[in-house]
C-alpha cells in the first residue's frame, strides 16, 4: 500500500503547494468522501460485531442449557439422551469472524478508490487551468 499512500500524499502536496480555491474545494470533497467511506465501514464492522456477539450469546445459552441438563442428571439418566446430546454439541455452529471485504462491495480498495478520485480531480483541475 506504500505506493498508493505516496500517491495520495503527492496529490495533497500538489494541491497545497499552489492552493487555489478550486483545489482546496476539491480536497475538501475528497476528505468528505473519505470520511463517508470510513463511517460506512465502521457501521459495517459494528453490525458484524453485533452479529458475532449474538451468535456467541446463543452458543453460551446452549452450553448453559446442556450443563444444567447434565447437572440435573437428565442426560446421565438416559443413555439415548447422552448419545443424542453428543452429536448435537458436535454439530452446533461455531461463529467465525467474517472475512474482510473490500469497501463498497467492489473489487477496488478504499485506497484504490481514493487514488482514482484524486487522479481524476487533478486531471480536471489541470485541464481547467490550461483552458482558462
Amino acid at each position: 500500500m506504500g505506493d498508493e499512500e505516496d500517491f495520495i500524499m503527492e496529490e495533497f502536496e500538489w494541491a497545497l503547494k499552489d492552493p487555489t480555491e478550486e483545489k482546496l474545494r476539491q480536497l475538501g470533497e475528497v476528505v468528505s468522501i473519505i470520511t463517508g467511506k470510513l463511517v460506512e465501514a465502521f457501521g459495517q464492522l459494528e453490525k458484524r460485531l453485533d452479529d458475532i456477539e449474538g451468535q456467541v450469546s446463543q452458543l453460551g445459552s446452549r452450553i448453559d442449557s446442556l450443563s444444567s441438563k447434565i447437572a440435573s442428571g437428565a442426560v446421565a439418566a438416559s443413555p439415548s439422551a447422552a448419545a443424542d446430546a453428543a452429536p448435537a454439541m458436535a454439530s452446533a455452529p461455531i461463529p467465525k469472524a467474517p472475512s474482510p471485504k473490500p469497501a463498497g462491495g467492489g473489487g477496488m480498495s478504499m485506497m484504490g478508490e481514493l487514488k482514482a478520485l484524486l487522479a481524476a480531480r487533478r486531471a480536471k483541475a489541470d485541464s481547467g487551468t490550461d483552458s482558462g
